[in-house]
Formats: C-alpha cells, sequence, structure tokens
C-alpha cells in the first residue's frame, strides 16, 4: 500500500503536519503548489491525504488553489483519500466542501480531520508562545490517533481540541455553524475594496487583495517573498515587490519577509508566525 500526501501552506503549518503524517504512513509528500501547470493528476498511490489550511469559512474554508487541485484528479474511486485541515479560529465547512470536490470527479473523502494550529492573522493575545506550544503539544498526542484510523482505512470525522477555547469548543462550533453564512456579505465588502469591478464572485475577487499589501522601510529588495510565494504572484521591480493579482491570502510573503517589511491593511495587529518546524528552504522547494 502506498500513500501520498498533498499540502498546500503558507505558515509551514500544514507543510509541518504533511511531514509528520508522512513519516508515520511512509508516505511521500508532494506541494500542490507543484502540480499547477498539470491539467490532470494521475496516481498509483492507494491512499490520498490531503492537507490544506481553512480560509474564508463563509465561502467553503477550502483554498482556491485546493479546489482546482482536487477537480483535476483522475481515476479516485478506488483510493482511501483523508484530509487534514488546519484552522486558527474555526473551521465548520472545509471538509464537507472537500468531499464535494472529490465527489464530482468520482472521489470520495474517507477520513477528515481538524487541527487547531497558530492563527496567521491572530494579535499577540491569540499567537502568544505559550499557546503555539499548547497547539503543537496537542497535535503531537493526537497525531498517533489520526495516523490509527488511516491505519485502519476507518470512515471517520474528528475534531482535535481548540486550545484557545478548550472544552467549550464544541458548544461554539455548534452554535456558529448555522450562523456562519451571516459573515458573507462582511467578507464580500471587504473583498470589494480591492476589486476593479463592482461586482465579482469570491473566487474572482480574492486574488485581489494583495493590493492591500505594502513595504515599510525595512525592505531590501532580497527577493525572498518572490521566491516564498506559492502561486508566484510577486516580481522585484526596481528592488521592491509588485503582487500580480492571482493571490491566495496564505499571507506567506507577510510572515516569512526576514525583514518584516511586508504590511497590510487587513492585518493590523497581526503577529509574525511561521511554524518552527519548517525552514524557509523547504517552503521555497515546491517541486
Amino acid at each position: 500500500m502506498t500513500t501520498e500526501i498533498y499540502y498546500f501552506t503558507g505558515t509551514g503549518n500544514s507543510l509541518a503536519i504533511a511531514k509528520d503524517m508522512a513519516e508515520k504512513t511512509n508516505g511521500k509528500i508532494i506541494s500542490i503548489t507543484s502540480l499547477t501547470d498539470k491539467k490532470s493528476i494521475k496516481t498509483d498511490a492507494d491512499v490520498l491525504g490531503i492537507v490544506f489550511p481553512t480560509y474564508y469559512e463563509p465561502y467553503g474554508g477550502v483554498p482556491l488553489i485546493v479546489r482546482r487541485f482536487i477537480v483535476k484528479l483522475e481515476k479516485i474511486d478506488s483510493k482511501y483519500i483523508f484530509a487534514i485541515c488546519n484552522y486558527g479560529s474555526v473551521s465548520v465547512n472545509a471538509l464537507n466542501l472537500l468531499d464535494e470536490l472529490l465527489k464530482s470527479v468520482g472521489g470520495r473523502l474517507a477520513a477528515g480531520f481538524t487541527v487547531n494550529m497558530p492563527y496567521n492573522m491572530g494579535g499577540s493575545s491569540i499567537n502568544s508562545p505559550q499557546k503555539q506550544q499548547k497547539m503543537f503539544r496537542v497535535w503531537e498526542e493526537y497525531m498517533d490517533v489520526i495516523y490509527e484510523h488511516i491505519n485502519a482505512r476507518r470512515k471517520v470525522r474528528l475534531d482535535t481540541p481548540n486550545v484557545l477555547v478548550g472544552k467549550i469548543y464544541f458548544i461554539i462550533k455548534f452554535i456558529v455553524t448555522p450562523l456562519i453564512f451571516l459573515f458573507k456579505p462582511t467578507t464580500i465588502r471587504r473583498l470589494k475594496q480591492y476589486y476593479d469591478f463592482e461586482n465579482g464572485s469570491y473566487a474572482e475577487m480574492l486574488p485581489y487583495m494583495d493590493r492591500s499589501f505594502y513595504t515599510n522601510d525595512n525592505c531590501v529588495g532580497c527577493g525572498s517573498c518572490a521566491k516564498i510565494c506559492p502561486v508566484k504572484n510577486i516580481k522585484i521591480i526596481d528592488q521592491r515587490p509588485e503582487w500580480l493579482h492571482k493571490c491566495e491570502f496564505c499571507l506567506a510573503c507577510f510572515h516569512w519577509c526576514p525583514k518584516e517589511a511586508i504590511e497590510s491593511s487587513e492585518l493590523k495587529g497581526t503577529v509574525k508566525y511561521h511554524n518552527p518546524h519548517v525552514k524557509m528552504l523547504e517552503m521555497i522547494m515546491k517541486d
């Protein structure tokens, strides 16, 4: 039985999870970014894993690049497919949407897991070092539980504890789930600030969120942001980054800049963070 684990990451959280699960399953990790130019994706692996962060829950929680990847998969009807989505605040829709996407190409999500990781838009009260370490410890504890389910090829959905809100997380999730769609108008208003036209879909407007980014005086034109961008959305022109409006808003450029030179009007008060178990070289080597 062979296992392939596909991942998409901005801060490195999903890559760290993918590496851990690859070690457990003796599987191979593959960057979803490296497959962007492929028209179709076929694999001989018996088990497929998909690891990604949740974005914009009112619009399904699955990053656009992951959605495009899923619909390129071929001949997956006999595969055991599992997914691990990591979240900073709450995850209510991502696994359901992922299952729908897989069904549209003949597959199905056999097992789905959510994992609480440091929030990429969090302030100091949310992303304190102590809370981050607690999240990592919880992941290490639940990693074996998740592996046991995968190894036994079980059909299961499992939420790991949210360390920020503790035992009441499941109560909050129960309350928030039917209300999450009420946040759609707020999301659209934020997206429209950066979009050229009066109306557009979520998928059309999100890539223009890169207009919220700008550089401060720390920028030295090193090009790290262009190298680490998972969708090649940045070019260095006159020793400054320019964004090309095909953004996933994964915040890799914001969080990984070695000079902390990239800012965003959407990220006031956000603590710079990237997963301490992932090196920048691993983020850059996506192929």
